[in-house]
């Protein structure tokens, strides 16, 4: 079993967005739980945010609904970065 969490944050005196990932996993042997530190991608832009990200070999176990959710945070994200707004994650 394969989970990962994503957390999205603005940093708005900066102007930069922060995408945390959690990759969480069960290993195969026997309920054994292995938590990872979360890797972050940080960027003044979705752009290079998501090209940092495609770089990521654990971009594999994102499924297709979850990506486009990533997608559509990270989009609310930038918007609010330079409308100088509070972002709120979903």
């Amino acid at each position: 079993m394969r989970n990962i969490y994503c957390v999205i944050k603005v940093i708005n005196h900066k102007k930069n967005i922060e995408l945390y990932c959690f990759f969480n996993y069960i290993k195969e042997s026997r309920y054994s739980f292995t938590d990872f530190y979360p890797v972050c991608f940080t960027g003044y832009s979705i752009d290079l945010i998501l090209y940092l990200f495609s770089l990521h070999p654990f971009i594999n176990l994102l499924s297709v609904q979850h990506a486009l959710y990533i997608g559509k945070e990270l989009l609310k994200a930038e918007m609010a970065c330079f409308s100088q707004q509070l972002y709120i994650q979903e």
